[in-house]
C-alpha cells in the first residue's frame, strides 16, 4: 500500500471526507488499490463523528485527526477492526510519549484512557469498497479547551512538535500495517 496524505486546514469530519472519497471512485469504477493507504488529516473538524451517532469533540491545536482508508477485510467485524486499531494507537502513543506513568489503555473498543481520561477516540466504518478507520488524538489541549461536560473526562498527551510529528509517523505506520 503506497502512503498518500490529503490535509485539509478544517473539513467537516475526516471520516465523512474519506467515505466521499471512496464514493466517488467507485462510482466512477475506479476504485483501485491506490486509494487504499490514503490518509485524510485535519487540524480541526466542525462535525467530527462517534460511535452510535454521538459528536467527536475536536477543537484543532496540536491534536490528531485522521482517517485511515483501507482495504475491506474478509470476515472481521468492524468491533474487531476497531480492538486492532485501539491497541496499534496504545503502542504508538506508549513509544513515543514514553512515560510510565502514564500507560495507555482501551476502554469499551474505541476510545484510550491515560489516567482516566479519554485522549483518543476511534470510529471504524465499513463502507462498499473500503473500510476507514478514524483517529482522533487529543494533544496539547486544556481542560478549559473543552466543553463543561467534557472537562472531567477528556484528556490530552502534552507533547512538543517533533513528538507529534514521530507521533503521526509511527501511527500512519501501524494503522497501515494492520493486519486482518
Amino acid at each position: 500500500m503506497k502512503l498518500r496524505v490529503i490535509e485539509y486546514e478544517e473539513i467537516d469530519s475526516t471520516n465523512e471526507a474519506a467515505k466521499r472519497l471512496v464514493r466517488d471512485r467507485t462510482a466512477a469504477l475506479d476504485i483501485n488499490d491506490e486509494l487504499y493507504g490514503t490518509v485524510i488529516t485535519a487540524k480541526k473538524q466542525t462535525a467530527g463523528k462517534g460511535r452510535r451517532g454521538k459528536t467527536f469533540f475536536s477543537p484543532g491545536g496540536d491534536s490528531i485527526y485522521a482517517s485511515f482508508i483501507l482495504p475491506p477485510p474478509e470476515n472481521l467485524a468492524e468491533q474487531h477492526i476497531t480492538t486492532l486499531a485501539g491497541a496499534a494507537v496504545c503502542e504508538t502513543i506508549e513509544t513515543v510519549f514514553r512515560k510510565p506513568a502514564d500507560v495507555p489503555t482501551i476502554k469499551g473498543v474505541n476510545d484510550v484512557m491515560i489516567k482516566g481520561r479519554k485522549v483518543c477516540g476511534i470510529l471504524t466504518e465499513g463502507i462498499p469498497g473500503a473500510v476507514i478507520i478514524g483517529i482522533g488524538i487529543n494533544i496539547n489541549l486544556n481542560e478549559k479547551d473543552f466543553p463543561e461536560e467534557l472537562q472531567e473526562i477528556a484528556g490530552s498527551l502534552l507533547l512538543d512538535s517533533d513528538e507529534r510529528t514521530r507521533l503521526f509517523k509511527a501511527l500512519t505506520e501501524a494503522i497501515l500495517n494492520l493486519s486482518f
